[in-house]
């Protein structure tokens, strides 16, 4: 899109417009290179922490109450989000609101106060959400799975922390996490919606945001582990329904074969067409819920799947997933599976352009992740380039017998053991 519009500040911020003159909201997203790949194993959660933080209260709002008001009353929306490498604060208001939503936003990161009894309160307010997240298994299993998959690596370690790791973290290490992450070269601004780059230039002259000064902490090592046999994890829980989730390791989010491997997974779980929901839930009805999904880092990723199946049916429910694995690899997929899943591709990138929030988070998701513009031109050309040969060589790399994780959720009075499961995991 040629709307799109990359500038930097005089602190060295990246500010990317997307002019969208036909929508009434503009949204504003601020991405930070802050998430729990950059934390030691005794600050696991510091990244997730701040972002609570950030809305305790500032030198012009005491406190959350007036940070949410002071975006609500303009008719819009404020929140907040951390994830493995990235924190994103984000608005979405009406046209004209837009200055005053953006004042809040800075005011937020250039003026937190950390209070000591806010860090007291907000330590409470964490262990509960850990507490809920854990109490969901859809939710729960997902960790675990990435923890099966990276061991004791960063990828391995849970976004929101562990207990006695976010019970210790303190205002100083708080503070000394905020100065290393909110630096400039970690920092992306975008701003989509009925606003041009002369308004959001002339917005950041009269708001600007105040960048922090220092050595930004190193990114930490990692090494994946490499394995010779399948692995299997089997947890007794209180579930109603027995939950599974498989976990290959694929390829970095640089690699060539990134657009081959996004098609890949449309067609094996990515919508009520694809192989895994037509064979597991409409043909057999094993499941309400299956589906595969990726994830990408700088120098791994993953292939999942995730089922929530009839607990007497879970054997069977594996094997039938693993089949259609085995017949991926063995034949391939269709001309006409591959036609479609372009199609849905490139549906989904066009569909978001029609969104103010959404292209503003693939605007400052792309510029932080992928260090380069947003081109809908461009990714289509490459979704267009796949070829069925390539979705084939992919399923070949991926699913094998050694690189297969498998993390279970069994109802307690299920007769299954780590015995019974094992020969099963074979593709």
């Amino acid at each position: 899109m040629d709307s799109i519009t990359t500038t930097n500040t005089d602190d060295n911020l990246r500010v990317i417009s997307g002019m969208m003159p036909y929508m009434q909201s503009v949204s504003m997203v601020i991405g930070i290179k802050a998430g729990s790949i950059y934390e030691s194993k005794k600050e696991q959660g510091i990244s997730h922490f701040i972002e609570h933080m950030l809305f305790k209260g500032t030198q012009n709002r005491p406190d959350t109450l007036a940070i949410s008001q002071a975006i609500e009353q303009l008719g819009g929306e404020i929140n907040a989000s951390t994830s493995e490498e990235c924190t994103f604060l984000y608005s979405k208001v009406p046209q004209k609101k837009f200055v005053a939503a953006f004042e809040v936003l800075t005011d937020i990161l250039n003026n937190s106060l950390f209070r000591e009894e806010d860090i007291k309160q907000e330590k409470n307010v964490i262990l509960e959400e850990i507490n809920k997240y854990r109490d969901i298994p859809e939710d729960w299993i997902v960790f675990l799975i990435n923890k099966l998959m990276w061991k004791d690596t960063v990828l391995g370690q849970d976004v929101l922390g562990e207990k006695k790791t976010v019970q210790s973290i303190n205002r100083d290490s708080l503070l000394r996490y905020f100065q290393e992450r909110y630096q400039s070269q970690n920092i992306v601004i975008s701003i989509t919606g009925n606003i041009s780059p002369e308004e959001i230039n002339s917005m950041l002259d009269k708001f600007p945001l105040i960048v922090q000064k220092g050595v930004s902490g190193p990114v930490l090592p990692f090494e994946q582990t490499k394995n010779s046999a399948p692995e299997l994890k089997l947890l007794p829980q209180r579930v109603s329904q027995a939950h599974l989730c498989f976990g290959f390791e694929a390829i970095p989010r640089f690699h060539h074969h990134k657009f081959a491997l996004d098609l890949l997974n449309i067609i094996l779980g990515g919508g009520l067409s694809s192989r895994l929901f037509q064979g597991v839930r409409v043909k057999e009805g094993l499941a309400y819920d299956i589906h595969s999904y990726l994830q990408y880092f700088d120098k791994t990723g993953s292939f999942n799947i995730y089922a929530g199946v009839i607990a007497d049916k879970l054997v069977h429910s594996i094997r039938k997933i693993l089949q259609e694995l085995k017949n991926i690899k063995e034949t391939g997929v269709t001309a006409a599976e591959l036609k479609i899943a372009k199609e849905m591709y490139k549906g989904s990138v066009l569909m978001g352009l029609e969104n103010t929030m959404s292209f503003a988070f693939r605007l400052c998701s792309y510029a932080l992740l992928y260090n380069k513009k947003y081109s809908v031109n461009e990714i289509i050309a490459q979704i267009e380039r796949v070829k069925l040969e390539d979705l084939s060589r992919l399923a070949q790399d991926i699913f094998q017998n050694q690189k297969l994780k498998l993390v279970v959720f069994s109802p307690a009075d299920l007769k299954v053991s780590r015995q019974s499961l094992l020969p099963v995991l074979e593709i």
